[in-house]
Parts: structure tokens; C-alpha cells; sequence
């Protein structure tokens, strides 16, 4: 349900009701204009790689595991887990957080990479009886500032704080080194390639937005939000996170080609922008109707300034977006009736 008359730049496909954008006479967008930011993007990943491979070279070996891998079963984290294992050398334990929404193809991927690449894998479901509530009142009540909603939605940002949790407890317990995640430049800051965990930082700083969850979830929130304060007294180092994807400038066809030589396949009840969550249509349809684009256009046009997309692609895959025929399942899931979603809209 994209809007055709609103006004998009001429170059890539951000659209005029993203933040700060502006054009100029040649409808061309400030993003597009300023090379600046291809230079900085550079640098940060030389930056990065340099201290990556120092980093990797560092925990080799010195664990039971090297690595956790935050692994969904899309085709950027099942790209990011073969780099793992097959480029650096990395003995990983793969983690999947089943948020109840994950196609029956993106499973079946997961078995199958995992298998193939020799992985060990973790896999937890947390209870629907919290899940549900969570990315609704993600949806409809305003959790988070909308200016940290440029690169991602509402509940998609839910969903993620929740995994990377459940990683940083995982690595903590089992004192492993590095936390992997299959995000790629244009999903994240240059800046964030890598970074190391401060969970009492982290932890501060999300208190505001977990407050609001606790207003609307009650204290289950802090079962699955915060780690426990015996296993953070007995830390002596924390993880570092890496995006090993960042480093890489495969295009799309390039990595599915590579990952379907083990198995992996496109699920088809997904939409244009997901390759694993049957839930993205729904995340994107409330995105763009609050805050009036799709949280796809800016890795979309990253990925078109860099030559790895045409402008016609990346707007087919925004395009390529929910109908009330495909939503209905999904609203019939998350105990949604459709004048909820309709009072949202008009919110």
C-alpha cells in the first residue's frame, strides 16, 4: 500500500516523508548528493576489518566456542554464518530466537545450513502468551522515539532487542568472545560494525523504553529484557558484537546463489523485504502508515548508491508489500480485529 504520489529521489528511493531529507531541483536527495558519507562508510571498514581480524585472531580456540551467531535463517545471516565458518575459521554456536512468525521455509533453511555447515544449534521459542502482547503493544503504542524508527520498525526493533539479550546471556554463560549477526551496511551505522557489550550502559539506556513495556506487559518484561545480576557479578570480560557482513560487497543474487549450493531456499510467504519473517508484512504496513515510509528505503537506497540494486528493484521490493488479503492471517495471529488496525491507521 504504497502512496504513488508521494514525492521519492530521483537517484535512490527515499521517499520526502523520510526525516531530514530534501531535494534539489533534479529531485535528487540530500543523501545521494553528499559523497561524504561513501568515504566515511570506507573508511569505517577498513577500520573495522583491521581490528575484526584482530579480534578474531584473539579468541580463537580460547573457549569452548569461538562465536555466537544470531542466525534467523534469512539470507544475510545464513551468508554471515557460512563467512564464519568456511573465510575466518570460526567454531560458532548458532543461536535461533523462534519469534513465532518465522516461515516454515526459514526453519527448514536453518536445519539445513546448520547441518551442512557442521554447527551446533540453539533454539528457543519464548511463550506466545508474551510474544503477542509485545509486538502489539509495539505496533500501537508509541514505545520508542521515532527518531530511532529511520532503519527499522517498531516491532522488528522488539523483536531484535529481545535476540540480542538472549545472545549477550548466552555468550556471558558460556564465556564466549564474540556475538555475530548477519546485519549489513545501510541496516546499521558504519559506526556499529563492531562494538564491544557495556551491558550496564546498554542497560541504562533502555530502561525508559522498558518502562513503557512494564506499563503495558507487567514485570515479564524483565524475564526476558535483563540478565541476571548473579551471571553479570561473575563477568569478567564482555563479548564483543561483529558484523561480518559489513566487510563483504556481495550483491543479493550473489549470496543466494552461494547459500543455496547447501540447500537454502526463498520462502514465498514473506514479502519483498524479508527472507524469513512472516511477520515483516505487518510491521512495514504499520510503519508506513505512522510514520509515512517504508523502514526499508534507506539500506534499499544504500544498496542502489553502491551499484548492488537498481532504483527499479528496490522499489519493487517496498512495493511488493501487504494487501488486507495477506495481512488478514496475520492479524487473525496477533488477535488483531481488522477496526483495531484501522483505528491504528488513523491514529
Amino acid at each position: 500500500m504504497i502512496n504513488s504520489n508521494v514525492q521519492r529521489c530521483t537517484t535512490c528511493i527515499i521517499s520526502s516523508n523520510f526525516p531530514n531529507i530534501e531535494f534539489d531541483e533534479k529531485g535528487v536527495c540530500n543523501f545521494c548528493r553528499e559523497e561524504i558519507f561513501f568515504t566515511t562508510a570506507n573508511d569505517a571498514v577498513d577500520r573495522a576489518r583491521k581490528k575484526i581480524e584482530q579480534l578474531i585472531y584473539e579468541s580463537k580456540g580460547k573457549t569452548e566456542y569461538d562465536a555466537v551467531m544470531c542466525y534467523s535463517g534469512g539470507k544475510d545471516s545464513t551468508y554471515t554464518l557460512m563467512l564464519a565458518i568456511q573465510k575466518y575459521g570460526l567454531n560458532v554456536l548458532a543461536l535461533t530466537v523462534d519469534n513465532g512468525f518465522l516461515s516454515n521455509l526459514a526453519m527448514q533453511n536453518i536445519q539445513r545450513t546448520v547441518d551442512y555447515l557442521g554447527v551446533d544449534l540453539i533454539t528457543i521459542r519464548p511463550s506466545l502468551k508474551f510474544l503477542i502482547p509485545l509486538k502489539k503493544t509495539s505496533a500501537f503504542e508509541q514505545i520508542y522515539n521515532p527518531k530511532t524508527l529511520v532503519r527499522i520498525s517498531s516491532v522488528c526493533n522488539s523483536c531484535i532487542s529481545l535476540i540480542n539479550v538472549m545472545a549477550l546471556k548466552l555468550a556471558l554463560e558460556k564465556e564466549i568472545p564474540l556475538i555475530l549477526a548477519g546485519f549489513t551496511l545501510g541496516q546499521i551505522p558504519a559506526n556499529s560494525i563492531f562494538y564491544k557489550n557495556n551491558y550496564k550502559f546498554f542497560e541504562e539506556s533502555r530502561e525508559p523504553i522498558l518502562k513503557k513495556l512494564r506499563k503495558h506487559l507487567g514485570d515479564e518484561v524483565d524475564h526476558y529484557f535483563r540478565i541476571n545480576e548473579s551471571l553479570l557479578e561473575r563477568t569478567e570480560s564482555y563479548p564483543y558484537n561483529i558484523n561480518l557482513l559489513c566487510l563483504e560487497d556481495p550483491t543479493e543474487e550473489e549470496i543466494v546463489k552461494k547459500i543455496q549450493e547447501f540447500g537454502w531456499q526463498s520462502p514465498c510467504d514473506v514479502d519483498g523485504c524479508s527472507s524469513n519473517c512472516r511477520l515483516n508484512t505487518f510491521n512495514n504496513f504499520v510503519h508506513l502508515q505512522r510514520l509515512g515510509f517504508n523502514p526499508y528505503e534507506l539500506e534499499l537506497s544504500h544498496l542502489i548508491r553502491k551499484g548492488k540494486i537498481s532504483r527499479k528493484e528496490a522499489f519493487e521490493k517496498i512495493t511488493n508489500q501487504a494487501d488486507m488479503v495477506i495481512l488478514k492471517p496475520i492479524l487473525e495471529e496477533l488477535n488483531i480485529e481488522e477496526k483495531e488496525l484501522k483505528k491504528l491507521i488513523g491514529s
